[in-house]
């Protein structure tokens, strides 16, 4: 037999060796194997001593040194003495009794013990470690469990589905009935829905309650009065035992908030979608709320989360291009003028037109006044300007399908239409 893995080099009588394991548990390797290093012409050495996985010294010294990545071979059997055959099987029997003293020590371990095999460590826990005594007669299914395991056991401390919830601190229920209270069923586009029966009187189911300290601080549910119901969060007064609520809605309303609502350049609310902000530049712009909430700087502007992935430049005076989206907004506002922040109107006259290349090109025009022929004044474009620095040109838009924003919205359904549709409390 000879072993053969990896390269060596060799410089004097040291032998370096890349890709070896010279200690490996049953390799043979031994004092006094040859090594045969295969340069031309080849060079032949005996083992004095084995150092580690990839050293040897060896004898004689080389001359001329060997260079590294020299295949090699050691030959394992190459003793036909009774002297060489005793050594190669007191080194098994070492091997084979190392592995079964091992395995002794995890059959009787009371913790975790460590074994080495093949020359690596490996931890395990010992048998009679193992939660197979006392009242458990079977670690598997804990058939003898007689005592339900406290949260700090991952238990809730309790036997019954109703115990379990208010140990846990998640249900507190007022005059109703709550059934399926998490029915996490993948239902579309609302999967940890639940469904409150016999709210006649008043009532409240508070479906999910959080805890500081073991006093509950904040809650959110179902309220019911007199057949009526309305969504509720509601927070705990500070030094009282009093809950406000914060917030309540009924069923059907809409809550506008930061998520669907934009702020126009004079600070009123707008309906939001994928929504622009252009500026002259960046290093310009006076505006520190430019790029609040979510907004993020996409070259002579901003945008929101949902246009992410548009870039905004500037042509020329007052003239702006915006690529990446897929067109003004096709319903809703689509433009809105730099407005001035101190409430004094529009900053300008704005307009976009389509492009060749499916960007948009807008333009900023002075304000411009005239009296028409029946003797009123109309407002009408003047010279090209650029965005004040004071404030912003809003723009509202469509994506297109494969927008970042987009695919984020497909994947997250389609991992909610992926969940188990049995999974109960």
């Amino acid at each position: 037999m000879i072993y053969t893995t990896g390269t060596i080099a060799i410089s004097g009588n040291t032998l370096t060796g890349t890709g070896t394991d010279f200690t490996a548990a049953g390799s043979l390797i031994r004092n006094g194997c040859t090594v045969i290093a295969m340069t031309s012409p080849v060079q032949v050495f005996q083992i004095t001593t084995i150092g580690s996985a990839t050293s040897l010294i060896v004898t004689p010294a080389a001359n001329p040194a060997v260079p590294a990545g020299t295949r090699f071979a050691i030959l394992l059997s190459d003793s036909l003495s009774v002297d060489g055959l005793a050594q190669d099987i007191a080194e098994t029997f070492t091997m084979y009794q190392r592995y079964m003293s091992g395995f002794a020590d995890v059959m009787k371990g009371t913790s975790d013990v460590t074994i080495t095999i093949n020359g690596t460590a490996v931890t395990v826990p010992g048998q009679k470690s193992l939660a197979k005594k006392g009242a458990n007669k079977d670690i598997t299914s804990l058939s003898g469990l007689t005592t339900a395991l406290s949260i700090d056991q991952g238990g809730t401390g309790a036997k019954t589905a109703n115990d379990a919830l208010t140990a846990l601190g998640a249900l507190s229920l007022s005059g109703g009935t709550l059934t399926n209270a998490l029915n996490i069923a993948g239902i579309a586009g609302n999967p940890y829905a639940f469904t409150v029966e016999g709210l006649s009187t008043v009532g409240s189911v508070w479906a999910h309650t959080v805890m500081v300290n073991g006093t509950p601080r904040f809650r959110a549910g179902v309220a019911g009065i007199g057949g009526a119901v309305s969504y509720q969060i509601a927070g705990r007064n500070n030094g009282t035992d009093a809950f406000s609520t914060m917030l309540s809605v009924k069923p059907g309303s809409v809550v506008y908030t930061s998520e669907n609502t934009t702020k126009a350049s004079d600070g009123t609310l707008k309906a939001a979608s994928p929504v622009a902000r252009i500026v002259k530049s960046q290093n310009e712009n006076q505006r520190t709320d430019i790029d609040e909430n979510d907004f993020i700087w996409c070259g002579c502007g901003t945008a929101n989360a949902e246009a992410e992935g548009i870039s905004i430049s500037r042509l020329d005076v007052g003239v702006y291009t915006l690529t990446g989206s897929a067109g003004l907004a096709s319903s809703g506002w689509q433009l809105l003028p730099p407005m001035d922040p101190g409430g004094m109107g529009e900053l300008g006259v704005v307009e976009a037109e389509q492009t060749e290349s499916g960007g948009l090109t807008i333009r900023l025009f002075k304000r411009k006044y005239i009296l028409n022929e029946e003797g009123e004044i109309v407002k009408t474009k003047g010279a090209l300007i650029d965005v004040p620095a004071n404030s912003w040109i809003d723009v509202r838009l469509d994506m297109p399908e494969d927008s970042i924003w987009k695919t984020r919205a497909s994947e997250a359904s389609l991992e909610l239409t992926e969940q188990p549709e049995d999974i109960q409390p």
